[in-house]
């Protein structure tokens, strides 16, 4: 099924003209993301993107979960250069997530910011420094849900052009109604490929 699933990520990203497609991996867990550039699309928004990920979560990297099942996103962002601070993007958006946790199921509607900042420095290679902070309160979370934090930092280096490699680390808390829910909290490394 995960086999199915990434393929079926690399087909679309061909199809619909992806602005990157990226893979996560630990020695527990996979991940993916596409994130489709709408301006590339025909859309006149040229800065916003639509995108979905998903991350097979594992109990091993939660200490408050026996049996995880995926973690499946939908989303929408506006990204763009912030003027005046070179090198640095910032984008706000929202997505819709959906898991189910030890039976229960949760869906919540995050919205988050996200930001890259190209360093300045003299590598023989671009570096980059990015994070992400999403939240939902308990009145856009569902189901079962009962809120929804996300925070992200990572380190990419770019060797060849449009070809990332990086590590990071990501706390994602999916919050039921009667018990908080760390849904994940690992290390991880990534791919990530431009379009």
């Amino acid at each position: 099924m995960l086999k199915k699933n990434i393929v079926a990520l690399l087909i679309g990203t061909s199809l619909f003209a992806a602005h990157h497609v990226g893979v996560n991996v630990n020695d527990k867990e996979v991940g993916g993301e596409i994130r489709l550039d709408m301006g590339r699309m025909g859309n006149a928004m040229s800065n916003g993107y639509i995108g979905a990920r998903f991350l097979n979560g594992d109990s091993n990297n939660s200490k408050t979960i026996t049996d995880p099942d995926p973690l499946m996103e939908v989303s929408f962002m506006t990204m763009g250069h912030v003027n005046g601070v070179p090198g640095l993007k910032v984008g706000l958006g929202i997505k819709a997530s959906y898991t189910e946790i030890d039976g229960s199921r949760y869906a919540a509607i995050p919205l988050g910011v996200e930001a890259e900042l190209r360093l300045p420095l003299n590598a023989p290679f671009p570096l980059y420094l990015n994070g992400a902070l999403y939240y939902a309160p308990s009145v856009l979370s569902f189901k079962e849900g009962d809120g929804y934090m996300e925070r992200r930092i990572g380190i990419d280096m770019e060797p060849i052009a449009n070809a990332r490699l990086g590590i990071g680390y990501r706390i994602i808390d999916t919050d039921l109604k009667l018990r908080d829910v760390t849904y994940n909290d690992a290390w991880y490394f990534g791919m990530r490929l431009d379009f």
